[in-house]
Parts: C-alpha cells; structure tokens; sequence
C-alpha cells in the first residue's frame, strides 16, 4: 500500500494540522489526519521482525500501517518485514519502513520504545491481507 500524503486544498480543512473543530464542551479538538481508522487490538494480534527474530507487541493497526512497541529503538526509514499472527494462528506477512520511533517513559529499567510503521506494498494481495486480518480483529 503507497501511502500518499492529503493537503488542505485537496481534501478541505481535516487534512490541515492545525485545522480543529469545537468538541460537545466547545474544546477545541485537533481534526484526525488519519487517512484510514486505527484498530486497538488488546492483545489480539502478536507481532515479530522477521529479520531480527524479535517479538513486538502491536498496540494499534490501520490499513496503510502499524503501531508497535519494542525494548529497542529503529532506525527512521529502515524496511522490515513483520510477521502478524492472530489467535486463530491465521498469520500475514508485511513489509513496512519505520516512519517514527519515540523513547517511552518508564517506570523500570527497562527501555521501552514505540514506532510506527508504513505498510509497503509488493503486491495487490498485501492489501487484501491486511484488510483480512483486520476484519478478523474487529
């Protein structure tokens, strides 16, 4: 899946950071920029680097990414490919460029980072799996 950034004058004022709208309390709340619905999974859905043979806990899906959490940081822009499995074993693999990664403030030792990551799709059926996948989530 190529993700393909949305300016203001092409999808009116929600597309625009700065653009906010008045919340029921007339709070002003920051317009979502999300291009496609975030899924929290609770634990429904475990995650591994393939190449690193690493564990990740995947704390939100979409269909043009992931959120994950590791005990080590990523590398902005780095590929990887990501094996997710659910409960039910059914299982995908993807490939995704690390877009951000953030140190997570802990109360142990422990480091803790979050990444977000950019599904890169090498085929229309990459798609069509993570919309699978998703739909089995939900």
């Amino acid at each position: 899946m190529t993700w393909i950034a949305r300016t203001s004058s092409e999808h009116g004022p929600a597309a625009d950071p700065g653009a906010a709208r008045q919340g029921s309390r007339g709070i002003r709340m920051p317009q979502e920029r999300r291009r496609s619905s975030r899924v929290e999974l609770l634990g429904r859905l475990h995650g591994r680097v393939v190449s690193l043979d690493l564990p990740v806990t995947v704390r939100e899906i979409s269909l043009v990414g992931l959120s994950i959490q590791t005990n080590v940081p990523f590398p902005v822009g780095a590929l990887h490919e990501f094996r997710l499995t659910l409960g039910d074993d059914s299982t995908v693999l993807l490939r995704g460029r690390i877009v951000y990664c953030r140190e997570l403030a802990t109360e142990e030792d422990d480091a803790a980072f979050v990444s977000g990551v950019e599904f890169v799709d090498e085929s229309p059926q990459e798609g069509d799996a993570v919309e699978d996948l998703i739909g089995k989530i939900r």
